[in-house]
């Protein structure tokens, strides 16, 4: 369990850190750099952002349920950890269309020189971005509390 409970946190620590330092400074650093730059290194930062957290979210789905099945099952663990798993569910489908729909817009726009579209498109993904990571902040006050009856 000890080895579960330490791989989870690590995951979930590079998920909602990268989006903390996408969100809080990252974006905010590169508005000071002309569009025509900032978009490509944006991309660049997102791709490999991309990159570890589908690694994240295979190694968070695989130890959470894991650990869950350990316990009893999802019928017999404490409220929190069902609370924080469908949570974790709403984050995985934003990210899933930050992904599949944003993010494809940005690459396309900016493969055709469309900065204006991809500047749209990545304003959509800081809006999602921004979303997942208030949702991921939560999670994890309901992970570390909830055996201290948080909920």
């Amino acid at each position: 369990m000890a080895y579960l409970i330490a791989l989870h946190s690590l995951a979930a620590t590079i998920w909602v850190g990268g989006l903390f330092f996408l969100v809080g400074v990252l974006r905010p650093a590169a508005s000071s750099v002309p569009l025509g730059e900032r978009l490509p290194l944006l991309s660049v930062a997102l791709g490999r952002f991309f990159l570890w957290i589908w690694i994240a979210i295979f190694t968070l789905l695989i130890t959470g349920y894991a650990m869950t099945g350990l316990l009893g099952g999802i019928a017999v663990v404490p409220p929190y950890i069902n609370i924080m798993q469908a949570l974790a569910w709403v984050m995985m489908a934003l990210y899933a269309h930050m992904f599949f729909a944003p993010w494809k817009r940005v690459r396309a726009a900016l493969a055709a020189g469309a900065l204006a579209d991809a500047g749209r498109a990545m304003n959509q993904l800081r809006l999602f971005a921004t979303a997942s990571l208030w949702i991921g902040l939560l999670i994890i006050a309901i992970a570390t509390g909830g055996s201290y009856g948080l909920l």
